[in-house]
């Protein structure tokens, strides 16, 4: 596919200025979640105009977080699938909030359609997307450069059609009456993201005692500790349901931690142990 990339400040503002006489673009994002490196990163924005596509690369070095968030508070709408997830991505990474979205997913939602993308644009478009094993392609590692052609079809493929597809689901919503429905959905999309502990997120919280959950949070942290030292992700320092056990068992010595802990990876096993010894000390 065909594409422009804009991979410097000055090539995002004079984008910002081609399109300032247009009422929309559609946007999407390709991100790190902690798959191949600690924490979550913007990796790639991809732009359609309904005639052009546009990358902007996150990662160029000429690309600072003026041009990010100048492009993500500009005044043109951004229709958009699902952008909550992204907005908590540029809510803790940036600082700010993406401006004007339009999401479609709300507008599927309120037709009581919850699948994802592909199946919108298979139910309501006839369209058999063209990109094979969109799973794998998703996980892939967007941080590398450069991205190969299949990443890129892959990414532009996620905007190819949003304009399509907003016209087709505001026609279904008015045809079924559910256009106040919808209204609502598209203004909580909208709305600032609550930002939950990651912690909490690892199994519900409702189960646990008060001891047990702040036993979850120490026990998280340590291992996030570990994690970030050595910037790989959490899951490679000790898996996620050790952290669980441990709340829930929330041992009384060392050795019990350590033997809940299992076998380590030789390279973090050291900094683990003494991240775990702090965690079990500061509970105590």
């Amino acid at each position: 596919m065909t594409y422009t990339l804009l991979d410097s400040d000055e090539k995002i503002f004079k984008f910002l200025d081609s399109i300032s006489s247009l009422d929309e673009i559609a946007v999407d994002f390709e991100g790190e979640f902690n798959l191949h490196i600690y924490g979550e990163h913007l990796c790639l924005i991809q732009i359609f105009d309904k005639s052009n596509y546009y990358i902007i690369d996150p990662r160029s070095k000429c690309v600072s977080e003026k041009g990010i968030i100048a492009f993500l508070t500009s005044p043109i709408r951004k229709i958009w699938f699902d952008a909550q997830s992204d907005n908590a991505l540029v809510y803790k990474a940036y600082k700010t909030t993406i401006e004007n979205v339009y999401d479609v997913r709300a507008l599927a939602k309120a037709l009581g359609f919850m699948g994802n993308l592909v199946s919108l644009e298979e139910t309501y478009l006839k369209v058999k997307s063209e990109v094979v094993d969109k799973k794998r392609l998703q996980q892939t590692n967007w941080l590398k450069r450069p991205l190969s052609e299949e990443q890129i079809c892959y990414a532009l493929s996620d905007v190819e059609h949003l304009f399509d597809l907003k016209s087709v689901l505001i026609k279904e919503v008015e045809d079924k009456n559910l256009t106040k429905n919808a209204e609502y959905l598209l203004k909580c999309a909208c709305n600032k993201p609550k930002l939950t502990p990651p912690w909490t997120k690892l199994c519900s919280t409702r189960e646990l005692s008060k001891e047990q959950r702040l036993a979850l949070k120490e026990y998280f942290i340590a291992r996030d500790v570990v994690a970030k030292r050595f910037n790989v992700p959490s899951y490679y320092v000790l898996d996620k349901h050790k952290i669980v056990e441990l709340a829930k068992k929330n041992p009384k010595s060392l050795d019990e931690v350590y033997s809940i802990m299992g076998p380590c990876n030789q390279r973090f096993e050291l900094f683990l142990r003494s991240s775990m010894k702090n965690a079990f000390d500061h509970l105590r």
